[in-house]
């Protein structure tokens, strides 16, 4: 005979059939407070807001897609912002894009960051490492570079790294000195040499692997750039003979000037005035004779011929420098320039060599083409 099946009674049926319908209702309930409060940020309504939750406390504050902590960032709501924290929402809650409150802010651009991405951040600093759907991070978005913990990670790397280096080394020490102490125990021609001892043999050999990674390193960079170092060693090359050049005019200009000098002591003696004229360096200059040995604006020893737009005698002048991917070197050559090209060192330098109605002209030429080569060494920092 089979066994009869158990009857249930009536209350209890009608007990089991009431409670799913209660939870379903409740959470019905719940849902549409929840609505009613982003319906109440979303109004400007804080104050009702806040009594719907100090009413109903059970209420989910980071319910609904998208959160309301996002929501308050894109509308650029800090008293709402503020309300959601205070009341506890989470800033490391996602949405359905992975997104946290975070990655809105740092979307609204610098005018969010103090009202909108700092609160945030106060409150809950490890969000900064959390990624979204896309693999980004606030502070990515932000252009800050790497995760928040990538220095961490980076040092970890580092100290693994040398860990496995250390051990390593010390295997091959280990093994090639029971090799060397084998082949001296077995040779009965080396007993009266004296071994050499472990600690030389070990900085010897640590001594051997340096220079042997050294000379991989310069090995690798040598095949990594072959044609810009041959065009790095033409554009000095050019750039000496230019300075070579510009050395040879410059003394060209000084002799010419030396002898209008002395031509014009001669012309004042042989005329018998009762003022001798005063030679030497920093003699000045009469306005009559010898104007023809000075320079004019043509004859400044620019990096164009001739002077020309202080752009382009900037750009002439970086051109032959270092190539760029050479940044210590391009920036020591353009300070170098800079001072070539200084108005006051200029000035200093060759004022008594240029054409009083032609000094105005020069400088401000000097000085555009200084402020030029300025704009192009902040460019490189």
């Amino acid at each position: 005979m089979s066994n009869p099946s158990p009857q249930v009674p009536e209350e209890e049926a009608s007990t089991s059939v009431c409670r799913p319908k209660s939870s379903m209702a409740s959470i019905s309930r719940r849902q549409r407070r929840e609505r009613r409060f982003r319906r109440y940020l979303s109004a400007g309504r804080l104050v009702r807001a806040q009594a719907l939750l100090q009413r109903h406390p059970g209420l989910d504050v980071d319910a609904g897609q998208p959160p309301p902590l996002p929501r308050a960032c894109a509308r650029h709501d800090a008293p709402a912002l503020c309300l959601l924290l205070r009341l506890g929402a989470d800033p490391a809650h996602q949405d359905r894009h992975g997104d946290t409150a975070l990655h809105a802010a740092a979307r609204q651009g610098p005018d969010a960051y103090t009202d909108f991405f700092l609160p945030l951040l106060s409150r809950c600093p490890s969000a900064m490492g959390i990624k979204n759907k896309d693999g980004e991070t606030p502070g990515q978005i932000l252009g800050w570079g790497p995760p928040w913990d990538s220095a961490e990670e980076e040092e970890e790397d580092d100290a693994s790294k040398e860990r496995e280096w250390r051990q390593k080394l010390q295997g091959e020490l280990e093994d090639e000195w029971q090799e060397v102490m084998g082949r001296f125990e077995g040779d009965a021609s080396h007993e009266t040499q004296e071994p050499e001892s472990f600690s030389a043999w070990s900085d010897r050999l640590a001594q051997e692997h340096a220079q042997k990674c050294q000379q991989q390193q310069r090995e690798a960079e040598g095949s990594r750039r072959p044609p810009r170092a041959e065009s790095s060693s033409q554009s000095w090359q050019q750039q000496e003979e230019e300075q070579r050049l510009f050395r040879e005019r410059t003394r060209v200009k000084e002799e010419e000037l030396r002898e209008s000098r002395a031509r014009r002591v001669q012309e004042a003696q042989g005329d018998g005035g009762p003022k001798p004229a005063r030679a030497g360096p920093r003699a000045e200059h009469p306005r009559g004779a010898g104007r023809g040995s000075l320079w004019r604006f043509g004859d400044v020893p620019w990096p164009c011929p001739g002077g020309g737009d202080p752009e382009a005698m900037a750009a002439a002048l970086v051109a032959r420098g270092p190539p760029l991917e050479e940044q210590g070197a391009l920036r020591r050559y353009l300070r170098v320039q800079q001072v070539r090209w200084h108005p006051d060192r200029f000035l200093q330098r060759f004022r008594s060599q240029i054409e009083t109605w032609e000094l105005g002209r020069v400088m401000g030429a000097v000085t555009a083409l200084s402020q030029a080569l300025n704009r192009h060494a902040e460019a490189l920092k």
